[in-house]
């Protein structure tokens, strides 16, 4: 397939900008618009962007969908771990009274769970998806 010399280099440009975008998104969930799923697509949209400008798939399906594997374990884990300390699903572990930073790592990593579970499932499609179409 021929590119436009313009399309890849302005691609090349913004792929920091989107990774970066989407680990802002991520991380600051809990205190504005975003979250681990807002977050988790646009990173996987920078993939489709890599995938589209070199044309090969910088990662293995099979150690993706193990990663995957790990996520979803690990996000009821740390759901359980709220309930266990709470008595209420998705509830904060820490108390009320304890500095907001603190607190504020329960939601960091349920979203750094999400972005990664949403990222890696949307990548795990669309390799999947291209590798049907290739066969």
């Amino acid at each position: 397939m021929n590119y436009s010399k313009i399309l890849i280099t302005v691609s090349r440009i913004l792929l920091p900008f989107l990774l970066l975008f989407s680990i802002y998104i991520i991380a600051n969930g809990d205190t504005s618009v975003g979250g681990g799923f807002q977050g988790g697509v646009i990173m996987a949209t920078s993939y489709l962007l890599y995938y589209f400008i070199i044309g090969e798939h910088p990662f293995s399906i099979n150690k993706m969908l193990k990663i995957d594997k790990y996520l979803f374990v690990a996000l009821p884990v740390v759901i359980l771990i709220g309930f266990l300390t709470t008595g209420k699903f998705f509830t904060n572990m820490f108390p009320m009274d304890f500095p907001y930073s603190i607190r504020r790592t329960y939601l960091l990593l349920l979203n750094l769970l999400i972005g990664g579970k949403v990222a890696i499932g949307f990548v795990s499609l669309f390799i999947i998806f291209i590798e049907e179409g290739n066969s």
